[in-house]
């Protein structure tokens, strides 16, 4: 019975905790649509509360961590602004699904009355025909979730690419200015063509029809997307050897901020994608680490072994 008091505790600390996020979201929202939606979340999340507190059968004060409360409200107005409302959009998706399958796990609990299952069931319902509201206003900001995929298009591929390049460079380079100067000059390289390839990808999806299903995007803000995230990702690999680093170390901190980034980039796929967050994350840090070790090796068997060196 602990056990299960403390699961119901958690239950409504989580819903006060969502019901203050979504308001706060709708403070800075100015898409009515997606305004609404948000508020109504809100006062959802804030009935199931007080369902589960009918639940326990006893009066309880949960508060929610006031800390992180404003992290939770912070890392959403950053995704917000940097990914756009329809990444909001599927992200409360996806955490909607997340939360039915808790209250059907707790309905196996054999110990809850009957008045209390058809609670839990009338929440599990309102949670059904939220996702699918979610799921319709998820295809009315398509569009803007093209924009997102062509951003962690550009991101993850500067990133990976440019430290496989960089980071075989380092270990053969006689000084910090040629690693930077040849990570940056590939970073405006694949810049120019990524921004290229995503360009003539969407203009020749529209050319044959498929265009309609990308939500009204424009060919030249994609490209403009992928193109300045990618140049962001070649940026984080150099960025230990413009603060001076060089060789081995240098290559260990450029890892280590490419793998923070990949995860966060990983994360965002997994949720536009429904996919495993873990599994997407792991799966990016191991072929873009792998790929840098594999460089690394070649250079170092390079300078060993010829004495080559730039």
């Amino acid at each position: 019975m602990a056990d299960r008091k403390a699961m119901e505790r958690d239950f409504i600390r989580d819903e006060l905790r969502d019901s203050a996020v979504y308001a706060r979201l709708a403070e800075d929202e100015a898409d009515p649509g997606a305004k609404g939606l948000l508020l109504m979340l809100s006062a959802t999340e804030r009935e199931h509360a007080r369902n589960w507190q009918s639940i326990l059968g006893e009066r309880v004060r949960v508060k929610t961590d006031s800390f992180l409360l404003r992290l939770n409200v912070a890392e959403m107005l950053i995704v917000r602004r940097l990914f756009g409302i329809a990444f909001v959009v599927k992200y409360l998706e996806r955490h909607e699904s997340y939360s039915l399958a808790r209250y059907k796990a707790a309905l196996r609990d054999r110990a809850l009355s009957d008045r209390e299952r058809r609670q839990i069931r009338r929440m599990i319902r309102d949670g059904a025909a939220y996702e699918a509201t979610l799921v319709r206003q998820a295809e009315a900001y398509k569009g803007e979730l093209v924009y997102s995929q062509s951003i962690i298009l550009g991101l993850n591929d500067g990133l990976v690419e440019i430290l496989a390049l960089v980071a075989g460079i380092a270990v053969v380079a006689t000084s910090n200015f040629i690693v930077v100067a040849l990570g940056l000059l590939a970073g405006v390289s694949g810049t120019l063509s990524m921004s290229g390839g995503v360009y003539l990808s969407a203009k020749s999806e529209g050319l044959v029809g498929a265009g309609s299903s990308r939500g009204g995007t424009t060919p030249r803000k994609e490209a403009a997307y992928a193109g300045l995230w990618y140049f962001f990702g070649a940026l984080v690999s150099v960025l230990p050897f413009i603060f001076g680093m060089s060789g081995i170390p240098g290559d260990i901190v450029a890892m280590l901020l490419v793998a923070a980034v990949l995860t966060v980039a990983s994360s965002v796929i997994a949720v536009m994608s429904g996919t495993s967050i873990r599994k997407r994350a792991t799966e990016m840090v191991v072929i873009s680490l792998g790929a840098a070790l594999v460089t690394i090796t070649i250079g170092i068997l390079a300078r060993h072994y010829l004495g080559f060196s730039v």
